[in-house]
This record gives C-alpha cells, structure tokens and sequence, in this order.
C-alpha cells in the first residue's frame, strides 16, 4: 500500500503557507511544495517562499532546485515528488503537498500522460502577457529552440496555437513525444482547498504586491540581473519580476510597477481557481478574513486530513 498523502492547495496569497506549517505541525507531515516558481534558486521574495522560521518548524521539499534560466518541467517534478513520498513516510511523518500549481498536483495524484495537452494558468497568463508586450515573432523563435518539431508543425502566423504549443513545450519539455506519466496515487488521499470571497483575496494580493516591493523585491531582481539572467527568460517575466525589471529599467514608475504585478496576479488567482473549481474530490474551507492560521482552520483543516487519510 502507498502511504497516505494529503494535498493543500488554492489560489495564490490565500494563505496557504501559513496554514500549512500549522496544519503539519498538528498532523506530524513534511510538506512537499507544489509551486512552479519556488523551485528556482534566489527568487525569494518574488515567489514568497516560506521564510527561514517556517522551515525551521516543518521541513519543507521542492524548493531552491535548478538556477531561473535551467529547464524544470512537470514531469520532473512528477519524479521527484514521487520519490520523497516513501521517504517521508519511511521517518513516521505524513507527505504533505502545498502549492497553487494545480498541473504538478495533478501529476501526482492523478497520473499524468506527458504527450496529452497539459495546461498551467501562470503559463497561460504569462505567456499572453508576453504577447502583448514581445509580439509573435518573439514567442515563435522560442517555441523553435524548446521543441523544434512542434515549431514545424505549428503556424508562426497564429498565436493562439503558437502560445498553446509554447506553453506545451515549457511545461513537459523533451518529455513530451510519447512519454506516459506514472499511473493514479495509489494511497489514500485528502484533498484540502483553501479560499477566500474575491474581494478579500483581491485585497490581500494587493497588499502582498506592495509588500513585496517594499521588502526586497527590488533588490533581488537586482542580484538576478548582476548575475547576467536574461530578464527574457520564463522565470523572469513572470509577475512581480518583470515589473520590477521594468521599473529598475527607468520604464516604469514603481507605482505603476506594483500595480500591474496586483493586475497580474488577481487574473492569475482567478485561474487558478477555474483550475481546482473542476476537482469534486477537494473540500474547501473557507477562510473568510481570519488569519490563515486560525485556530479553527487549523483544526478543520487537519480534521479532513485525518478523515480522508489517517482514520
């Protein structure tokens, strides 16, 4: 028997990491982090990882693992994921899966067939961003480095198949010609969603936009590009970082800069929603406007853990 596993997942700036720390305090896990962007070395503030004292209270995984310019595809977080699962388990502690990458869950718990059409709503919204701003010759030029043979099969002239087979590319890499991913979890599972009414999710990204500007993000994009990263590359044209490239290029005012990352982002949440919305196994809690890690939150949270896992 695989061991039990339990998944937290829900839009960004939730709270998830606050009530995941607590929640695998309570449950005994290790939390094995589902999140495209955390996975990149020295981008900290911009992907609001969990700080030095969360990880000091519950050992986390999947973070800090390839440098922002390195290939990291969902397939590769598949196998990885799946590795430390047994390993968890073998030290008596509960594998606990936390991320709003809905696609790198769904690998996990579901199985995932590489040569299907997979689909990521921070791809998808960022790569239509990049549109905007690059235009199609651009995204075309890189669909032809990731994945020559889609390139060739694919009308440079049209940029909804263009972005589609781009977005492809990214997301299963080499991987993608004929490669079956692993077969459904085979353990017990629970399923945990955490949400908030819009207007206080919107309220919250943007108080953490302007947060994360005022606390570093400035600077680390900084470090970023004194290191020589293209600021053309996925990870940096992602939101928060290309804003801040943009205002630390004189292009953008900061006012402005954080108030398209909040643009962003609070279109990105609400994909991210369309996305899990379609699981009828998650049962969401709804945080309201408490603190993540509010008592009650807490205890239901780990109360549907145990029901659907432990018992």
């Amino acid at each position: 028997m695989a061991p039990p596993l339990a998944a937290l997942v829900g839009p960004t700036a939730s709270g998830k990491t606050d009530l995941s720390v607590a929640m695998a305090e309570r449950l005994n896990a290790e939390i094995l982090v589902a999140d495209s962007r955390q996975l990149f070395r020295g981008m900290d503030v911009g992907t609001a990882k969990a700080d030095a004292a969360a990880r000091a209270r519950v050992p986390h995984h999947l973070l800090d693992l390839v440098e922002p310019d390195q290939p990291f595809t969902v397939a590769d977080w598949a196998e990885q994921s799946r590795a430390l699962i047994p390993a968890v388990s073998s030290r008596g502690r509960l594998p606990f899966v936390v991320g709003g990458t809905g696609l790198y869950v769904s690998a996990l718990v579901d199985g995932f067939d590489f040569a299907a059409q997979p689909w990521s709503p921070e791809v998808r919204e960022r790569l239509a961003d990049e549109l905007d701003v690059e235009g199609l010759a651009v995204l075309a030029e890189r669909l032809a480095r990731l994945d020559p043979t889609s390139a060739a099969r694919t009308d440079p002239r049209n940029p909804r198949r263009v972005l589609r087979a781009l977005e492809r590319a990214e997301l299963v890499g080499e991987r993608a010609a004929g490669t079956v991913g692993a077969a459904p979890y085979a353990g017990r599972l629970a399923l945990i969603g955490l949400s908030r009414p819009l207007a206080v999710l919107d309220r919250r990204i943007n108080q953490r936009a302007e947060a994360m500007f005022a606390g570093g993000l400035l600077d680390e994009t900084r470090a970023l590009l004194d290191r020589g990263l293209d600021p053309s590359v996925p990870a940096m044209t992602g939101h928060g970082y290309a804003e801040a490239t943009a205002f630390l290029a004189g292009e953008s005012t900061l006012e402005a800069a954080i108030a398209t990352a909040a643009r962003r982002v609070r279109r990105y949440a609400r994909r991210q929603l369309s996305w899990f919305r379609r699981d009828t196994r998650i049962v969401w809690i709804d945080a309201g406007e408490r603190p993540a890690d509010d008592p009650a939150l807490v205890r239901r949270g780990s109360d549907v853990v145990t029901r659907l896992a432990l018992a």
